[in-house]
C-alpha cells in the first residue's frame, strides 16, 4: 500500500522494511532528496530552468525505475526542467504526498487511486483540493495479500478471526473484507494498526507469526525480496476486486490550468525514461542503484534486477504508451465502491461516489 492516506506518524518506508533497515535520523534528510546529477546542474543555463518537485510514495524502488532513468539521461535537463525527487522519509513521514501536493510543496505526487477517489468524495472536496491523476506508473495491477505458506492459510475466507497488519489506508480494510466475504467468509478480519507493527513481511507475519497472519504487498517488491530469501508465500490477488490504476501520478487542477506546458515536458521525458527502462532492464538496473543509493538502504543487483524483469511488462500499454488511463477502469472500481457503500468518512458516513471522468486526465501525456 502507498503512504498517501495513512495516519500521519513517524515510521518507516515499505522498501526500508523489506530489505529489514531502519532509516538512521532526522539529521539524514538531506539523503532522502534526489535531485539532479552535479554534472547536469552545471550545464549552461540551468538558472532559467523550470523547478519540478516530485513526492514519492515510499523509497526509491522499481515502480519509480522510469523517474530515475529520465533524471540519469539528463532528459529532464533537456526539456529544461531542474526535478528533485522527495521521499516521505525526508520528515519523518509526518507529510502524505497527497498533503505536499495540496499544500505547493510539490508539484506531483505518487499516490494510490485511492487517495484521488477519497479527495473527490463530496465530504471531503467541500475542505481539499480535487486532485487529479495525470498519469498511471502502471498498467497492471501488482499488489496482492499474501499470507506465509507454513500458516495454512490458504484463501481469503479463512483470514476470518486472523489478524491483518494494516498501513491504515483508504479502503484497505474494506476491501479486505470484501474479498473475505467474495471467497465465502464472513469478513471478520482483525485489523492490526501500524503504530503496534513495522510495515512489510518482514517486520509482521515473519517477526511475529503468532501475532500477524496477512499483509498487503507489492509482489515484484517484496515478492521478488522473499523469494530470494526463501521465504514461500500464498498470494491472494485482488483479481475479483476491479481495483484502479496503482499508483498514480498526481497534481493540482490549479497546476493543470497554469503550467500545462511544465506539466507536459515533464510527463514526455517520464514517458521516455520508462520506455527506455523496458528496452534495457540491465542499464535501468544499473541506473536505479545509483541514483537510489542513500544512507540506510542497499539495492543489491540481484534483487533490483529480478523486480525490474517482474516488473517491467506493467510499465506500458498495449500500444506501447506509458502512462494512459481509461475511463473504463476509473469508471470500474468506484461503481464497486458505491455499490458496496465503501465510499465513506473516517467516522463511517457513507458517501456518494465521485465522477470518475473527473478523477484523472490524459491529455498532458506525450
Amino acid at each position: 500500500f502507498f503512504f498517501c492516506e495513512q495516519t500521519r506518524r513517524k515510521r518507516t518506508s515499505r522498501a526500508d522494511l523489506s530489505l529489514g533497515l531502519i532509516w538512521v535520523t532526522p539529521a539524514q534528510k538531506a539523503a532522502h532528496r534526489f535531485p539532479p546529477p552535479a554534472s547536469q546542474s552545471k550545464k549552461p543555463g540551468r538558472d532559467s530552468m523550470l523547478d519540478v518537485v516530485v513526492a514519492l510514495d515510499w523509497t526509491p524502488n522499481t515502480n519509480h525505475l522510469g523517474f530515475f532513468v529520465a533524471q540519469e539521461k539528463g532528459y529532464y535537463t533537456d526539456a529544461g526542467l531542474n526535478v528533485t525527487f522527495v521521499s516521505p522519509e525526508s520528515d519523518g513521514y509526518q507529510t502524505t504526498p497527497r498533503k505536499r501536493v495540496e499544500t505547493g510543496v510539490a508539484t506531483f505526487g505518487i499516490c494510490p487511486s485511492e487517495s484521488v477517489i477519497s479527495c473527490h468524495s463530496v465530504a471531503e472536496g467541500k475542505t481539499g483540493t480535487e486532485l487529479v491523476a495525470v498519469a498511471a506508473l502502471l498498467q497492471a495491477q501488482t499488489s496482492a495479500i499474501v499470507t506465509l505458506k507454513t500458516s495454512g492459510i490458504t484463501s481469503p475466507k479463512m483470514l476470518d478471526g486472523k489478524n491483518y497488519a494494516s498501513y491504515q489506508g483508504r479502503f484497505e480494510m474494506d476491501i479486505i473484507q470484501q474479498m473475505v466475504i467474495m471467497d465465502g467468509g464472513k469478513g471478520e478480519v482483525k485489523e492490526v494498526l501500524p503504530g503496534q507493527h513495522g510495515l512489510g513481511i518482514f517486520n509482521t507475519m515473519l517477526a511475529n507469526p503468532d501475532m500477524y497472519d496477512a499483509t498487503w504487498v507489492f509482489m515484484p517488491w517484496e515478492g521478488v525480496i522473499a523469494r530470494q530469501k526463501g521465504v514461500e508465500l500464498n498470494v491472494f490477488s485482488l483479481e475479483n476486486v476491479p481495483y484502479g490504476y496503482t499508483p498514480v501520478l498526481v497534481c493540482t487542477p490549479e497546476a493543470i490550468k497554469n503550467d500545462s506546458e511544465k506539466l507536459a515536458k515533464f510527463l514526455k521525458a517520464t514517458a521516455q525514461g520508462y520506455k527506455d527502462a523496458v528496452a534495457d532492464g540491465a542499464g535501468a538496473t544499473e541506473i536505479l542503484i545509483k541514483q537510489a543509493k542513500h544512507v540506510g538502504i542497499e539495492l543489491t543487483p540481484e534483487m533490483v534486477a529480478e523486480s525490474v524483469k517482474e516488473l517491467s511488462p506493467s510499465f506500458l500499454n498495449a500500444q506501447g504508451e506509458w502512462g494512459k488511463m481509461e475511463l473504463s477502469r476509473w469508471a470500474g472500481f468506484t461503481k464497486w465502491l458505491g455499490a458496496k457503500g465503501l465510499i465513506k468518512t473516517r467516522d463511517g458516513a457513507v458517501l456518494s461516489a465521485p465522477d470518475p471522468a473527473k478523477l484523472f486526465s490524459n491529455d498532458l501525456l506525450p
